[in-house]
């Protein structure tokens, strides 16, 4: 997929857009802070400005930011439009985001947006119907992701389909494709025979993995001599 970014535009005139500039107001002003925004923010930002969300959701390795956002009182349960400060741990998406964002400064802040298939990627975990709505209104907009390309940045991410922690709820990746294909792209998808197996198989390949099946061969050579093989 062309990793350059579907709209070249950033919209600081949205809600989003501003909240980032008040944000950039509250922070000190005596050093530089990395900040990057995920969830619908960058797509209203980046591609659309009619997208509205009730919260920016960002992260920074910068520790003091959640304090000085409450401070101001632009924190969840301070605000109808909140900043909701995060850890990077809540952005599932591609493995290979960081290579593809857009920036923009302002004041001592560097904001960081990724690019939207990765924000949709990440909407992939949960999908409710603000997520679909993103979906919908980036294609719309850009013309992309198309099947092709959404098929081949999640054989990218694979290792998301892997199952989630007991401790997690909302993640099945793989029924989540299967509950968006048919309302996006008109079908049906086995996302383990479409997505996961040729991923796997692509990763086998890349590491030179051997065809023949060795260790069962060291099993039939080790009970030929009368030894249980491990």
């Amino acid at each position: 997929m062309d990793t350059v970014f579907w709209t070249q535009s950033i919209d600081l005139g949205t809600p989003a857009g501003k909240m980032l500039k008040r944000l950039s107001e509250i922070l000190p002003q005596d050093r530089s802070y990395e900040i990057t925004v995920f969830g619908s923010a960058p797509i209203q930002i980046t591609v659309d400005p009619q997208l509205l969300s009730s919260d920016v959701d960002l992260f920074s390795s910068s520790e003091d930011v959640e304090h000085w956002v409450r401070k101001a009182g632009l924190g969840m349960d301070q605000a109808d439009f909140f900043i909701q400060v995060c850890s990077e741990l809540n952005f599932r998406t591609s493995p290979r985001w960081k290579d593809r964002t857009q920036s923009v400064v302002i004041g001592k802040c560097t904001f960081k947006f990724p690019h939207p298939i990765d924000i949709l990627i990440a909407k992939l975990n949960r999908l409710e119907e603000k997520d679909l709505q993103a979906f919908r209104v980036v294609i719309a907009k850009t013309g992309h992701p198309t099947e092709a390309e959404l098929i081949h940045e999640l054989q990218m991410a694979v290792d998301l389909f892997r199952p989630s922690f007991d401790e997690e709820q909302g993640h099945d990746i793989a029924n989540n494709c299967r509950r968006l294909w048919p309302l996006i792209f008109g079908r049906e998808i086995d996302p383990r025979k479409e997505i996961i197996a040729p991923a796997l198989q692509k990763r086998k390949e890349g590491y030179g993995e051997p065809t023949r099946d060795y260790k069962q061969e060291l099993r039939e050579a080790a009970s030929s001599y009368g030894v249980k093989a491990g």
